[in-house]
């Protein structure tokens, strides 16, 4: 593990400001925490961040346990797990300079589903695309959540916060099983992912209480700021 204290100190940082951006602002923490992780260091990025997250989901899910919507899950879920393998695949055979460029090209499409205002409906047909794309996303870049938020946007607050967190759970178990098959999750990167996780208590502890004080309109296009040049930047140092 070749990352210094400071820089895990820094991205503990990171993920308590998203998990607060994200109750600010509705748009998935990943969104800026996973760039700003990838500049820091790559070795953050996906394995660690998806353990740090899956605490997170947790979380969310058993908040809202009693009003998960199930509709099409059983579809969302078979495509997750083949984009989440078509994601792994890709994943084992690049170089970590790849990598990077990879993130920030992902990350900005992330960005463009986020504010594209597309209404998509819950069809079989679009629930199977949705479930290929957000885990292929997943899988390579953690940063599948705008997907699945588009699907599911229609939903009121609680339902669409508790049912992404119950499909982050889910998904997320899968993709670090996937992740280790592909040598890209072993013990280094759950170390890693584990000093993580004070970012995350820290920040949900926390949003409860500043979110209604942080202006939505506002942080919402702070997000989208920092998401864009930070994902600019990690594919022009990684070119």
């Amino acid at each position: 593990m070749n990352v210094e204290w400071v820089d895990i100190l820094v991205a503990n940082g990171v993920l308590a400001l998203g998990s607060v951006l994200q109750a600010a602002t509705g748009l998935g923490a990943g969104l800026v925490v996973v760039p700003l992780l990838a500049l820091i260091s790559l070795e953050f990025v996906p394995g660690p961040v998806i353990l740090a997250a899956l605490a997170l989901a947790w979380l969310m899910a058993w908040q809202g346990r009693t009003v998960i919507s199930y509709t099409g899950m059983p579809l969302l879920l078979g495509g997750l797990l083949f984009g989440m393998i078509m994601g792994a695949s890709v994943l084992s055979q690049m170089s970590l300079e790849r990598l990077g460029v990879l993130f920030g090209v992902l990350i900005l499409l992330a960005i463009t589903i986020s504010v594209s205002g597309l209404r998509v409906r819950l069809t079989p047909a679009t629930v199977s695309v949705a479930g290929v794309l957000s885990g292929f996303m997943g899988a390579t870049s953690a940063i599948g959540a705008p997907v699945l938020a588009l699907l599911y946007q229609h939903q009121t607050g609680p339902v669409l916060r508790a049912t992404l967190g119950l499909l982050y759970f889910v998904s997320s178990i899968v993709m670090l099983a996937l992740l280790h098959l592909a040598g890209r999750f072993g013990n280094n990167e759950m170390i890693l992912g584990l000093t993580l996780l004070p970012g995350v208590a820290v920040g949900y502890l926390v949003a409860g209480y500043l979110s209604p004080c942080i202006d939505r309109g506002y942080s919402r296009i702070a997000v989208l700021l920092i998401s864009s040049i930070s994902a600019g930047l990690l594919i022009f140092r990684s070119i």
